[in-house]
């Protein structure tokens, strides 16, 4: 059984988050374990309360359990709503369970992920009280530092299919890995991936051999249509993506996380929340 570890925030994105995992979940038996990490540290200021009295370990602890309890409420009715779901559309295979941790977002799910070790993490890209997901995100942080796959989905009007997939390749050895890993982890689907390396300051024909390398491993997918290779001249790379995203009918947007690739050069020094929502696609990361 596949498990699909869900956080959720009960912000606007949830929705999204949660109907992107049952998409992955629906091609085989899967387990969705919703998670919800609620903040658990609340800083009482001094006031005037007679002495002896320990007014902020009182209030602290009612505050708590009613965070606490609300947490659980919410959790539960998106449970209940999933179910539902799940039942009205006759899916068959499908178990939702949850889990509440208290503690900050990002540290939570990623040490409830090496308890738990999910084929997978599908959240949100932003959402209740979070940063811009460039600047400092729990999705980014869960991305950097879980060697799992990790699904990160903005907040969608509908649900796009996984089918066009765009993968921001160096065209070193990581590359064949990752490549790999994608067509196992989205083997149910019927997909094609895009591998687009785009020139920053280099000539094709310095890339062009390390590039034969790569596509030498995939030679009997690219002959079978589910893989191609494309090298781009940089314009304005940012334009560049997004007309490559248009003309190929992407819907999922694949990299490594690491100092080299190419949307890690695009999150530290340029790509701004703006941009992100152009593209308006959910991204998936994989560690090698």
């Amino acid at each position: 059984m596949k498990k699909i570890l869900v956080p959720v925030d009960f912000s606007d994105n949830t929705d999204s988050v949660c109907q992107y995992a049952l998409q992955i979940a629906r091609k085989s038996p899967s387990e969705i374990m919703l998670f919800h990490a609620f903040f658990d540290q609340v800083i009482i200021t001094d006031g005037g309360f007679p002495t002896g009295i320990d007014t902020e370990s009182m209030i602290n602890e009612q505050l708590l359990q009613d965070i606490k309890s609300r947490a659980k409420a919410d959790i539960l009715e998106l449970q209940k709503n999933i179910l539902d779901q799940v039942k009205d559309e006759g899916i068959k295979n499908i178990k939702i369970i949850y889990t509440l941790e208290g503690g900050e977002p990002e540290n939570e799910i990623i040490g409830f992920a090496k308890t738990y070790q999910p084929d997978m993490i599908v959240m949100g890209a932003s959402g209740s009280g979070q940063k811009d997901f460039l600047q400092g995100s729990v999705s980014k942080k869960v991305m950097n530092n879980i060697n799992i796959p990790v699904f990160s989905v903005p907040k969608l009007e509908q649900i796009p299919t996984i089918k066009e997939i765009v993968y921001t390749t160096e065209f070193i050895n990581d590359d064949v890995a990752a490549l790999k890993k994608i067509f196992e982890l989205l083997k149910p689907f019927d997909i094609r991936i895009y591998c687009l390396h785009i020139l920053i300051g280099k000539k094709i024909d310095e890339v062009e051999s390390l590039m034969k390398k790569v596509m030498d491993q995939f030679a009997e997918e690219e002959k079978n249509g589910v893989i191609q290779f494309t090298l781009k001249e940089e314009t304005d790379i940012h334009e560049d993506i997004n007309n490559f995203i248009k003309a190929n009918n992407i819907n999922l947007i694949s990299f490594i996380p690491h100092k080299r690739s190419l949307f890690h050069i695009l999150f530290k020094h340029t790509i701004t929340k703006k941009d992100l929502l152009q593209f308006n696609m959910p991204l998936l990361a994989i560690h090698v």
